[in-house]
């Protein structure tokens, strides 16, 4: 079986499915259900959206719990590679991975 990729924010994401399915691309999908979960986080009631967020992760014809953290890191990935390009980087993976490093240890306990 081959596998296709998805070009998301401009970077490439490996999807599972067959070449030549009809169903909708699992990374975009998965990524589409971070973003709205982020989007309900950053508004100020974060009570809603923790039920929110429950309410999908524990629906039996949702998405899953694998493909919300797998979006959840595909955007985190696109928003780093973002960040990257705004600072100029010429290896995006690398200055992310450099970022990181130096965002960890800051972090409050």
């Amino acid at each position: 079986m081959r596998t296709t990729g998805a070009v998301l924010l401009g970077w490439m994401v490996q999807s599972t499915y067959p070449v030549g399915m009809t169903e909708p691309n699992e990374a975009t999908a998965a990524t589409r259900v971070a973003i709205e979960f982020l989007m309900l986080w950053i508004e100020s009631n974060r009570s809603f959206a923790a039920e929110h967020i429950l309410r999908v992760l524990d629906d039996p014809d949702g998405p899953g719990r694998e493909r919300v953290v797998s979006g959840l890191l595909n955007l985190s990935m696109f928003l780093g590679f973002e960040l990257a390009k705004a600072n100029g980087a010429a290896d995006y993976p690398a200055w992310v991975r450099e970022y990181l490093g130096r965002l960890s240890p800051g972090l409050p306990e």
